[in-house]
């Protein structure tokens, strides 16, 4: 089933913010009224994606779908706007239903019932084309399809990662740059403010994912939203290692016999991404167990399910689940 749009969006603005706890900012400051879609002047309009790729729209879009529920879904949703569809990764194993998001997501839809498609190993263009969209949404997963996505509707790719960069690029395709940048600022503010004050006397924080025994990948920019939360809270990086990370790749890969790279770091991050029930590097090698952060209990493991997820695709609607996140790692190293 599928959702009739548009929706209100002064309605969804007030649950999306409402949801984050800023309601005292938005009287103190006051919500960026919504630019009218039926401007004179709005569309067309040409807007920049995240591969640089312009894409025209002719008029405000007003039934998107969502390539998958993870950057391009938040995104969407972050604004106020509700898809007519979306398509949905196989998470049941962490959110216990095949049709079931991660519960941010659930919140924001508030009710509404946009269509979910199952996501297999690659996109269905037909299942997309069924739900008539107007504009379409994905981020890298759109692009091998995107040509034959692009005979549907336009395409915006967005970033992994960025989401600021991402609410900022939908903004301006939905008419609602005002919104976006408010919401940034708002964040923002909300980031700061619950991240000050922290005493961390120039600790540095290694974060790392893995997926088996044989290597793992040190996420070195502040594209990842939790090195940029952490870098918000005071925690220094492990500078020899940042430089090999761009904002494009902002992750970058050894081998397990590289452990020894991570010997400065007072504090170690470890994003275990490896299938339920198999031993990851963090329990098996002994090179990760001789790192002085490991062997002083400095060390956070988060294991893939609802939480990994939410630090890896984050921004406004989870906002609180960063927050803890950061308040526990330091609470390691004061």
């Amino acid at each position: 089933m599928s959702v009739s749009l548009p929706v209100d969006d002064a309605t969804r603005r007030d649950f999306v913010f409402g949801s984050l706890g800023l309601a005292a900012l938005l009287a103190g400051c006051g919500a960026a009224p919504a630019t009218s879609a039926d401007a004179p002047g709005a569309y067309p309009r040409t807007v920049t994606d995240a591969t640089g790729t312009d894409v025209v729209l002719d008029a405000r879009p007003r039934r998107i779908a969502c390539a998958q529920n993870v950057w391009d879904l938040d995104a969407v949703l972050a604004l106020g706007e509700v898809p007519v569809q979306f398509g949905l990764r196989d998470f049941a194993e962490y959110t216990g239903s095949t049709t079931t998001s991660w519960p941010w997501h659930e919140r924001a839809l508030d009710g509404e019932q946009p269509e979910r498609v199952s996501v297999g190993e690659e996109l269905s263009v037909e299942a997309i084309a069924a739900a008539a969209p107007d504009l379409i949404v994905g981020d890298s997963a759109v692009a091998d399809v995107r040509d034959r996505l692009g005979s549907l509707a336009p395409v915006v790719q967005i970033a992994s990662f960025d989401w600021r960069r991402n609410l900022r690029i939908l903004g301006e395709a939905l008419d609602l740059s005002d919104d976006a940048e408010a919401l940034v600022a708002q964040t923002d503010q909300r980031l700061a403010t619950s991240l000050d004050g922290y005493d961390l006397a120039g600790a540095r924080v290694a974060v790392i994912g893995v997926y088996d025994a044989t290597a793992f990948y040190f996420f070195g920019n502040d594209a990842i939203p939790v090195v940029d939360l952490l870098r918000r809270a005071g925690f220094g990086s492990l500078d020899e290692l940042t430089a090999g990370a761009t904002p494009d790749a902002p992750r970058v890969e050894y081998s397990a016999e590289q452990f020894g790279l991570l010997d400065a770091a007072d504090l170690v991050v470890v994003f275990d991404y490896g299938d339920s029930g198999v031993p990851s590097t963090v329990s098996t090698d002994p090179l990760f167990a001789r790192l002085p952060a490991v062997r002083a209990g400095r060390v956070v493991v988060v294991e893939q399910g609802e939480r990994a997820q939410g630090l890896s695709v984050f921004g406004p609607l989870n906002l609180q689940l960063g927050l803890d996140f950061v308040r526990e790692c330091a609470e390691l190293v004061v």
